[in-house]
């Protein structure tokens, strides 16, 4: 059974690093992204809870999303796997074959709507995933 590279809302006390380095002489990383600030009422027992009343907020941390990344650490390589992980190729293979369908008139106009939506998600990954390499001298390529 394959396990998820991708783990997505976790909270940290200190901002996390976007490149954690794992250091398991595999060249494995973490690529920690969406990385934001946010208010969190904390409880008796532990438990923590997000919120966006500042009144009743006793502490901030760091929500953020991270994908598990293997050899090589490039652009392309982070890409990839974060693609990967959000959208399986059935996944996609799926939402092309909806708008192939719509775009013959075998479906429905809306059944394009998944598609375009997965394209504009796709771009905005690209372009966050190469802004961050970018910052951190990371080649695109090797």
């Amino acid at each position: 059974m394959e396990s998820s590279v991708l783990t997505t809302g976790l909270l940290a006390k200190t901002k996390p690093e976007v490149i954690d380095n794992l250091n398991n002489g595999q060249g494995t990383f973490l690529y920690n992204h969406n990385i934001k600030e946010v208010k969190v009422i904390a409880d008796k027992e532990g438990g923590i809870e997000i919120t966006t009343d500042a009144e009743r907020a006793t502490g901030t941390m760091f929500q953020y999303d991270s994908v598990r990344v293997e050899y090589p650490k490039t652009a392309d390589n982070i890409f990839s796997t974060l693609l990967t992980a959000r959208y399986p190729a059935k996944t996609e293979s799926k939402l092309v074959n909806e708008y192939q369908s719509a775009m013959l008139g075998l479906l429905a106009e809306s059944a394009k709507a998944p598609y375009e939506d997965f394209l504009k998600d796709r771009l905005a990954i690209r372009e966050m995933v190469d802004a961050d390499c970018e910052t951190y001298n990371i080649p695109m390529d090797l």
